[in-house]
């Protein structure tokens, strides 16, 4: 009996842990979803209403759930007090500290800590440019997530199960 239930608890477990992988990455597709939004939002700052980066970031961390609020205005509050360096340098220092905890893929951080390097430095044509170029990796990103996702998950749904099944089998 008590080899049943040890077994069905690693069972349980395994499927879990499949389970979790699977939403993982709707974790991330999601996120990627969210900076999207935040990207062309602060297009439309730089583009339409020709606001300075500081009050962009403001008005754009309104609208934002954590982590992104916090993020938008601690990057707000550092441009403002001109002490902390560079746009790129707070860009870059403030998305490690807020952003770390993304469900996004190493290659995927790197490339938003990098976009800080082309604002702020460049004419408003160039900062839109390199936003809209962002953007659009963004969207294909996400199109091959879409194409592949519904399958990976299904099959971590299943890895998991049939993983713990045969650690339950070997173990009993």
């Amino acid at each position: 009996m008590i080899r049943l239930a040890g077994g069905l608890l690693v069972i349980g477990a395994a499927s879990l842990f499949g389970f979790r992988a699977a939403d993982t990455l709707e974790e991330e597709y999601r996120q990627m979803q969210d900076i999207r939004r935040i990207v062309y939002m602060l297009q439309g700052e730089i583009r339409y209403a020709r606001s300075f980066l500081s009050e962009a970031f403001l008005a754009i961390a309104a609208n934002q759930e954590e982590p992104y609020r916090s993020w938008l205005l601690s990057m707000q509050e550092k441009m403002d007090l001109r002490e902390e360096g560079s746009l790129p340098c707070i860009w870059e220092e403030t998305a490690r500290k807020h952003l770390a905890r993304l469900a996004l893929k190493e290659g995927e951080k790197r490339r938003l800590y990098a976009l800080g390097r082309y604002l702020g430095t460049a004419d408003v044509k160039m900062q839109i440019s390199h936003l809209q170029m962002y953007a659009e990796h963004l969207e294909t990103r996400m199109e091959e997530m879409q194409q592949t996702m519904q399958t990976q998950k299904k099959l971590y749904r299943v890895l998991g199960m049939s993983g713990g099944i045969l650690l339950a089998i070997l173990l009993i």
